[in-house]
């Protein structure tokens, strides 16, 4: 029974965060470009806004095939080309998740930037944040959870309790329960989510290009998603493509979502097979494949146990936490360490590791692992000052007041030139004060998820007029009124952006930067729409029954359960056979997959590479997830660019040879036995 109502109540939570879906025109059925201020800033010393790269905006339609309906803009970045001479197809760059945004990486992660300044040699590079995600009408969470608390203390929710909704948000589930409530509530705001989809991004690399006055053909660089994204390109706009790279390599007709339950596996066959390939692994730990089998089968039963618990060093505690037991789960878990390490992080390790808890040596695996502080060394903050610590009524309200108390406590004495900036500090300020007076928590978390909401519906002086008027005290809603008084269409857009920044913070974590920096609705909506909502659960139970090491799973058949029930509150534009399907093209591709990748792994990109002739293809055994975001020295940026330069031949892959990704295992180890002879 409370199944049932839950499920109403979602279907249902529109009815509290409406506000009235008004559609963005275009003038034209062409994409409208317009220049802007960037979003984010790029770091680096050598690079100054408006030389040597710029920020604009593309206002695309929603649904391709309804040119004159609802628009949407779509943000991008670009790097300008160091050459005079620059030709004349770009590279536009495609980030993963799904949900990633594309400048946030570029202005954040230094090898990545060091990578494509290999290819803005000769050629200028456009980093997209693909729609819904980052700056382009940002699908954020964080409001539609806020939103449950206003229903669940303003509204009749039949047999759900607060209580109850606040045990399901708590417990296992949590996510998927909140990405459910996202979907139902964008519905109610008429935003057709069945167009944020691979095949629409297609065709918006194609209007975002013509609009910047590249009319030709273009190249793309996909990492991770955006290499399933740039395959959906090559088939849905193969005009247009010159040629592909592909990092992290994911077919559309892969079930990446399910095989995630399994995934991991591949990089212990990496690391086995590189082991057996140097003497000093193989000499010292024989037949480590089959140990590794027998232990997993051993641990199952028998877990390892830590008494004390291991409190690990920084790297290795942001994963665990501290560890109590050694299960099967402990190596699913390593596998993903490593998969985000630089240089294969405890890659090397592992053989002396498996030794170790067979022996179970808990002195050497905590001399491996260890070196985090002791509980007394554990820092604890000091909690906010009695009058700016407000108790919220419930869980889904706390993101949000702890969202306004800090916005409004750092920005409350900042005069700033920005017009934007001051309309929401003006209003996050009010929203404040009302907290502090004590007016209901209800309305003015209504009021920041009306605010939140705004950006979706596209931002213009009449909707931030009435806003003020509905939901601020009059002194500053003349304020407010007054800056919006002063704005031009740029300025209108900044504070759209700025808003945005408010509703990604909403859910206590990052949509658009910061952690995750993910758009967590794209990142489940597009794969409910593409991939899971066609692959039964019944394809997991296979893949966790056929697996050669035994529990080795990051998630179980529970876990893709509920993502499928997610999925029940998302749109269906597909067949499958309209979207999960490989892709045969002769296009020109440069494919790279990683050997310790536990997200797109090398299986994938072999896989993908059977369906391309005209491919050349890399792999990178010691390296995680996306080369281009982690190598130090810009070899795949260097093999990128030569590629780009002559597509049709075998670029050079020498500097691939650099000891760099090779895994030491006699250094390493010999280190780790020295520290142990010097105790």
């Amino acid at each position: 029974m409370v199944q049932f109502n839950l499920r109403l109540f979602i279907l249902n939570l529109a009815a509290t965060v409406l506000l009235g879906s008004l559609a963005v025109k275009a003038t034209s059925a062409d994409a409208l470009f317009s220049p802007m201020p960037c979003p984010l800033q790029l770091p680096w010393d050598e690079e100054v806004e408006g030389e040597t790269y710029d920020c604009g905006v593309v206002l695309v339609p929603e649904n391709h095939n309804v040119p004159d309906g609802r628009h949407i803009e779509l943000t991008f970045l670009r790097l300008k080309a160091m050459s005079l001479s620059a030709e004349p197809d770009p590279l536009v760059y495609l980030s993963g998740g799904p949900g990633g945004s594309a400048i946030s990486e570029i202005t954040s992660i230094a090898p990545l930037y060091q990578n494509m300044t290999s290819i803005r040699q000769r050629r200028d590079v456009i980093f997209l944040d693909q729609r819904g995600t980052g700056h382009s009408t940002l699908i954020a969470c964080g409001p539609m959870s806020a939103a449950v608390g206003i229903a669940a203390e303003t509204m009749d929710i039949g047999d759900v309790s607060i209580q109850e909704l606040e045990t399901m948000n708590a417990g296992e589930g949590s996510i998927e329960f909140v990405l459910s409530l996202c979907a139902a509530g964008y519905a109610g705001e008429s935003i057709d989510l069945g167009q944020f989809n691979s095949i629409s991004s297609a065709n918006d690399i194609a209007l975002l290009t013509r609009a910047l006055g590249y009319v030709g053909q273009y190249n793309l660089y996909g990492t991770s998603y955006g290499t399933r994204l740039a395959l959906v390109a090559m088939r849905e706009t193969p005009d247009r493509i010159r040629s592909v790279i592909l990092d992290g390599a994911v077919s559309p007709a892969t079930a990446g979502t399910a095989e995630t339950s399994t995934k991991v596996r591949y990089a212990y066959d990496t690391i086995f097979d590189l082991c057996m390939a140097d003497k000093f692994c193989s000499d010292n730990y024989p037949d480590i494949r089959q140990r590794f089998i027998d232990l997993l089968e051993k641990l199952s039963s028998d877990p390892v146990t830590l008494d004390p618990p291991l409190i690990p060093n920084n790297m290795v505690r942001a994963r665990f936490g501290s560890i109590e037991q050694i299960t099967p789960k402990f190596f699913a878990e390593l596998a993903m360490l490593n998969n985000g390490m630089a240089r294969g992080g405890y890659a090397t390790l592992v053989p002396m590791i498996i030794e170790a808890i067979e022996l179970k040596d808990t002195t050497l695996l905590r001399k491996i692992l260890g070196g985090g502080p002791i509980e007394e060394e554990v820092v604890v903050h000091a909690p906010l000052s009695f009058e700016n610590a407000i108790e919220p009524d419930d869980v889904f309200f706390a993101p949000s007041l702890d969202l306004i108390m800090k916005f409004a406590e750092d920005h409350n004495d900042l005069e700033s030139p920005s017009l934007s900036k001051n309309w929401v500090q003006s209003v996050i300020v009010d929203l404040r004060t009302k907290l502090i007076n004590g007016e209901p928590q209800p309305v003015i978390i209504k009021s920041l998820v009306d605010l939140a909401l705004l950006p979706i519906h596209g931002v213009d002086a009449e909707r931030l007029i009435e806003f003020s008027d509905k939901n601020l005290s009059v002194e500053a809603a003349g304020t407010a009124n007054s800056l919006v008084q002063a704005m031009d269409e740029t300025d209108l857009r900044l504070t759209s952006w700025s808003i945005g920044d408010i509703a990604a913070q909403m859910g206590g974590f990052g949509e658009r930067d910061g952690s995750p920096g993910m758009a967590v609705a794209m990142l489940m909506g597009i794969n409910c729409i593409e991939e899971v909502g066609f692959t039964p659960t019944s394809f997991v139970e296979e893949l966790l029954s056929n697996t050669p090491y035994p529990g080795l799973e990051l998630r179980g058949v529970k876990d893709y359960e509920l993502a499928r029930l997610v999925c029940d509150f998302w749109p269906r534009p597909f067949e499958a056979g309209d979207i999960m399907y490989p892709v045969e093209s002769d296009i020109a591709t440069l494919i790279y997959t990683q050997g310790l990748d536990t997200q797109t792994v090398v299986k994938f990109g072999e896989d993908v590479a059977t369906l391309l002739p005209n491919s050349f293809y890399h792999e990178w055994p010691t390296e995680g997830h996306v080369i281009s975001g982690r190598s130090p020295d810009r070899c795949p940026g260097d093999i990128a660019a030569a590629f780009l330069d002559h597509p049709d031949s075998e670029p050079n892959m020498t500097c691939a040879d650099n000891p760099y990704y090779t895994l030491p295992f006699d250094l390493v180890e010999g280190a780790y036995k020295n520290e142990a002879s010097d105790d």
